[in-house]
C-alpha cells in the first residue's frame, strides 16, 4: 500500500474527523490548484467510524473497486444489446488486470472512489427514460464532480453529448427531474463555495496544457498498459529487468513491453482509418450525423467520454495528470476492446501481457517495500517497521 502525503493526509484527517465530528468543508487540493470539495474527504470520515487503521481504510477502497467492476458487469448483461455484449465484457476484463486499474484500486485517495459513482452516473444515465433514472442521473453527475474535479468534466461532457443525442433522435428529455436531481445533489457545494470566496485559490491554468494532448495521450498508454513508469519512474529501467530466476534476469517484463508496444502500432492504425473517415465524413457534411444519429451503446458512450470529457478536460487549459483518466473507467478498456473486437486471439493475449505484467509490478513492490525514489515511495509496511 502507497502510504505518501496525500494518504497520511487524507487517512489522519478522516481519524480526526471521527474523533472530534467536525466535518470539513474542502478536501484536498486538486492538480488544477483548486481544492475539492467537501464530499471527497467525507468519504473517507465516514470509513473513519468503522476502521482506526490505514490498511483497513484501504481494503474499503479495494472493495469499493471490486464492487464496481460487479455492478458493470450486471449493467453490461441487463442493459446492454446482445451484439455489443462482448465489447464491454472483454473491455471490463482487461479493466480488471491493466496495471494502473490495479494500481489505483488499492490507495487512500479520493479518485480512488470514482468508479462506483461512474457506474452511478452511467446507470441512471441509461434509463434517463424513466423519471426517476433522469433524476439519479442529475443527482449522482452532482456528486461525482464532488469526489474529485474531474468528475465536473466528466458530468458535464456527458450531459451536453446526452441531450445533443435526444434531441437529434428525437427522444424524450424530462428536464425537471434532471434538474431537481442536479439541484439536489449540488448542495454539497454550498459550503466548498464559500470556502473558494474566502480562500483565494491559486491554479495551474495554462494555454501550454491544451497542446499537450495529455487526456488522448494516456488513454493510449493506460488502454495499453504502458504505463507502469507513472509509479515506478527511473525505476522502470530495474522493473523490466524481471523476473529473476536465480541472479539472472530473464527480462519477461521488457518483453511484455514490447508485444504491448506492438498492440498500439495495430490501435494507432484502426486510430488512422478512424480519422480518415472523420475527412471523408467532413466533406460529404456527414459528421454530425453519424456522431449523433442511431448509436450503439458502445459507441455513445466511448463518443460522450472522447469527445465530451477528452475535449472538456483538454481545452479547459488545466494539466491534465494520469490519474485523472480513472474517471473514465471502464471505457479506456472498453475503447481497447472495440478495437480489436474481430481480433479475439490477439484481445485474449493483450489482456494476459497486461495480468502477468500486474502481477510482476506488484511481486516488484513487494520484494522492493515500494520503489523508494519513485511515485510510489515505501510502502506503509516498510515504515511502519521503521517507526
Amino acid at each position: 500500500m502507497e502510504w505518501k502525503s496525500d494518504e497520511q493526509y487524507m487517512y489522519n484527517t478522516a481519524q480526526e474527523v471521527a474523533k472530534t465530528g467536525h466535518w470539513h468543508a474542502v478536501g484536498m487540493e486538486s492538480g488544477g490548484g483548486i481544492v475539492n470539495p467537501g464530499l471527497s474527504m467525507a468519504l473517507f470520515s465516514a470509513m473513519a467510524y468503522f476502521v482506526q487503521t490505514p490498511t483497513g481504510m484501504d481494503e474499503i477502497v479495494q472493495w469499493t473497486n471490486v464492487i464496481s467492476i460487479l455492478c458493470f458487469l450486471g449493467f453490461i448483461i441487463l442493459k446492454i444489446e446482445k451484439e455489443q455484449r462482448d465489447i464491454w465484457l472483454w473491455g471490463l476484463t482487461l479493466a480488471s488486470v491493466s496495471p494502473l486499474a490495479v494500481l489505483f484500486s488499492r490507495k487512500i485517495w479520493e479518485q480512488d472512489m470514482l468508479p462506483i459513482f461512474c457506474f452511478l452516473v452511467i446507470w441512471s444515465n441509461a434509463y434517463r427514460n424513466k423519471s426517476w433514472g433522469v433524476f439519479l442521473w442529475g443527482l449522482f453527475g452532482a456528486l461525482i464532480g464532488q469526489i474529485h474535479m474531474s468528475g465536473f468534466f466528466y458530468a458535464t461532457g456527458l450531459a451536453i453529448f446526452t441531450i445533443i443525442y435526444d434531441y437529434r433522435n428525437k427522444h424524450p428529455f424530462k428536464w425537471g427531474y434532471w434538474l431537481t436531481g442536479s439541484a439536489i445533489g449540488s448542495i454539497g457545494l454550498i459550503p466548498w463555495i464559500m470556502y473558494i470566496l474566502s480562500h483565494p485559490q491559486g491554479n495551474n491554468f495554462s494555454v501550454s496544457h491544451i497542446l499537450q494532448f495529455n487526456f488522448y495521450i494516456y488513454w493510449f498508454l493506460d488502454s495499453h498498459g504502458l504505463n507502469t513508469m507513472y509509479s515506478l519512474r527511473k525505476n522502470i529501467w530495474d522493473f523490466i529487468k524481471e523476473p529473476y530466476i536465480g541472479n539472472q534476469a530473464t527480462y519477461l517484463v521488457a518483453i511484455l513491453h514490447i508485444a504491448l508496444a506492438c498492440a498500439g502500432l495495430y490501435t494507432a492504425t484502426r486510430i488512422w482509418g478512424y480519422l480518415k473517415r472523420i475527412v471523408t465524413y467532413i466533406k460529404q457534411k456527414q459528421l454530425f450525423n453519424k456522431l449523433t444519429l442511431n448509436l450503439t451503446s458502445t459507441n455513445f458512450y466511448l463518443l460522450s467520454i472522447l469527445l465530451g470529457l477528452g475535449i472538456m478536460m483538454t481545452f479547459s487549459g488545466i494539466i491534465v495528470c494520469q490519474h485523472y483518466l480513472i474517471v473514465a473507467f471502464p471505457f479506456t478498456y472498453i475503447f481497447m476492446a472495440k478495437i480489436f473486437q474481430h481480433k479475439k486471439r490477439l484481445l485474449i493475449g493483450i489482456i494476459f501481457a497486461q495480468l502477468l505484467l500486474t502481477v510482476s509490478f506488484l511481486v516488484y513492490i513487494h520484494r522492493h517495500d515500494g520503489a523508494k525514489d519513485a511515485d510510489y515511495g515505501m510502502t506503509y509496511q516498510s515504515q511502519l517497521h521503521k517507526t
